[in-house]
């Protein structure tokens, strides 16, 4: 098996067009779920809308500008919910690298792995702040934070993945680049084919 790492592309000029306006709608639907989130009107059931873009982002693209990315959401999420600013962004961005390397190498880019990535990148960022905000504070109440807040942001954020994963796969297949050359695979396929020729020979 061939493990693919930021492999090298040759970009057109459509592809880069292409390339900057899906980026361009990546980061506009950034702005507007942290502005939906930012509005409170889920109250104690707040979906966190960014983990799952970023997860959704982060299985279509390469790992590099996957981390990035989870940076940026990770930001935003604590410009949104009011923590440290970069407490998520330390969490999402090893997220956001691990879901861009099983995507490209090991599993399938479908909804049921959006699901598995989202609630495991959430119930990782949520175990985090539990842990360096309540736990060990040893804080009065802690148990009320996981049963009335996370428990049920991490419910709502899992079962509105689906939109926010439909809402990405328009917009990848719509300004995705299935024409690129991948370099090394080109090579790799080249020498194959040399070597069955050579064999047949």
């Amino acid at each position: 098996m061939r493990y693919k790492i930021n492999s090298a592309v040759a970009y057109t000029r459509k592809m880069k067009t292409k390339v900057f306006f899906k980026w361009f709608f990546y980061f506009l639907a950034l702005i507007i779920l942290y502005s939906i989130m930012s509005c409170g009107i889920f109250e104690l059931w707040q979906p966190y809308f960014i983990i799952s873009l970023a997860i959704a982002v982060s299985m279509r693209e390469q790992e590099f500008a996957s981390s990035i990315f989870g940076i940026f959401c990770g930001f935003m999420l604590d410009i949104s919910v009011g923590t440290l600013f970069g407490f998520y962004a330390v969490w999402l961005m090893p997220c956001c690298f691990l879901t861009s390397l099983f995507s490209r190498n090991l599993i399938k880019v479908n909804f049921l792995n959006h699901i598995i990535f989202t609630a495991a990148s959430a119930l990782f960022s949520f175990v985090m702040y539990y842990l360096f905000n309540f736990a060990i504070w040893n804080t009065v109440g802690r148990e009320i934070i996981i049963t009335k807040i996370l428990l049920p942001s991490f419910i709502a954020t899992v079962i509105t993945a689906l939109p926010i994963y439909l809402l990405i796969k328009f917009i990848s297949r719509k300004l995705g680049l299935e024409e690129n050359i991948d370099l090394n695979e080109a090579m790799e396929e080249i020498v194959d084919k040399r070597e069955e020729r050579e064999k047949t020979k």
